[in-house]
C-alpha cells in the first residue's frame, strides 16, 4: 500500500511540474493542441457537410465531431510524449534532474503519460464543446460518457509516443513516427468517412490502428446509439493492451539508455 502511494505521489508530482511549466506558455500550447483540431472541424464539418447530407445515418457534422475528438486527443498525446518528452530528456536534461530526486524511472514515465493524457483531454473537451454548440452532438450525455474512453485512448497514444522517444536518437526520428503512425490514423481510422469505404484489402489494416477502435466507441456514444458489450470490451481491451505493451517497451529501452 505504501509503495503504491509513493508511486502515485511521485507520478503526480512530475505531472504537476509539467503543468506549472505549461501554464507559463498557455496560449502557444492552446494554438497547437486546440485551435488546430477546431480548424479541421470547422473546415470539414461545414465544408464537406455542405455537399454530404449524411454518413452512416448521421448528419456529416455529427459524424465528424467524434472523429475530431479522437484525432485531437491522439495528436496532443502523441506530440507531448515525442517532441515534448524528447526535449525534456535530451535537450533540457529535465529527466536527469528529476531522477536525481527520489522519483524513479517508472514514476517519471507515468507522470509523462498522465500529463500527456491531461493535455489530450483538454483538446478533446474543447472539440466536444464547440461541436455541441454547432449542433454536432446528438447526445450530450453519451458524449460525456465517451470521455473516459478518450482518456484510456490518450494513455495508449501517450505510451506509444514514449516508446518512440525511447528509441529516438535525433529529432529526425520523429518524422517516421508522425508519417507512418500519426498520419495514417488521421486518414484511415474513420475520422472523415467510414472505414468500410476502403477496398477489402485495406479495411483489415485499419483495425491495427488504435484510433479506429476509439472512434468505434466514441461515435455511437455521441450519437446516442447503443453499444454492444462484447465489441466494446474488445475495443477497450485493445487500447489497454497497447498502452501496457508500449509503456513496457519504453521503460526497458530508457532504462538501458539512461542507466547502462
Amino acid at each position: 500500500m505504501h509503495e503504491a502511494q509513493a508511486i502515485a505521489a511521485h507520478s503526480l508530482a512530475v505531472c504537476r511540474r509539467h503543468y506549472l511549466v505549461w501554464r507559463s506558455m498557455f496560449w502557444a500550447s492552446m494554438t497547437t493542441n486546440v485551435a488546430n483540431p477546431l480548424l479541421f472541424l470547422y473546415a470539414f464539418g461545414f465544408g464537406l457537410g455542405a455537399v454530404i447530407d449524411d454518413m452512416d445515418g448521421l448528419s456529416y457534422l455529427a459524424f465528424v465531431v467524434p472523429g475530431m475528438m479522437a484525432y485531437s486527443a491522439m495528436f496532443a498525446a502523441s506530440f507531448e510524449t515525442t517532441i515534448g518528452s524528447y526535449s525534456r530528456f535530451n535537450l533540457q536534461r529535465t529527466w536527469d534532474a528529476v531522477l536525481a530526486t527520489p522519483v524513479r524511472l517508472t514514476e517519471l514515465l507515468l507522470g509523462e503519460l498522465l500529463w500527456a493524457a491531461c493535455k489530450a483531454m483538454l483538446s478533446a473537451g474543447c472539440v466536444l464543446l464547440v461541436g455541441a454548440a454547432w449542433g454536432g452532438v446528438a447526445s450530450l450525455g453519451g458524449a460525456l460518457l465517451s470521455l473516459p474512453v478518450i482518456f484510456i485512448a490518450s494513455c495508449a497514444f501517450a505510451a506509444c509516443g514514449l516508446a518512440a522517444t525511447a528509441h529516438a536518437r535525433s529529432w529526425e526520428f520523429f518524422s517516421y513516427f508522425f508519417t507512418f503512425w500519426v498520419t495514417p490514423m488521421f486518414i484511415f481510422s474513420g475520422v472523415f468517412f467510414s472505414v468500410d469505404r476502403f477496398p477489402d484489402y485495406v479495411e483489415p489494416l485499419t483495425w491495427i490502428l488504435p484510433m479506429t477502435h476509439v472512434i468505434e466507441l466514441v461515435r455511437p456514444l455521441t450519437a446516442g446509439q447503443g453499444l454492444a458489450l462484447s465489441s466494446s470490451l474488445v475495443h477497450l481491451g485493445y487500447l489497454v493492451a497497447l498502452c501496457a505493451v508500449a509503456f513496457v517497451l519504453a521503460h526497458r529501452r530508457l532504462r538501458v539508455r539512461m542507466f547502462d
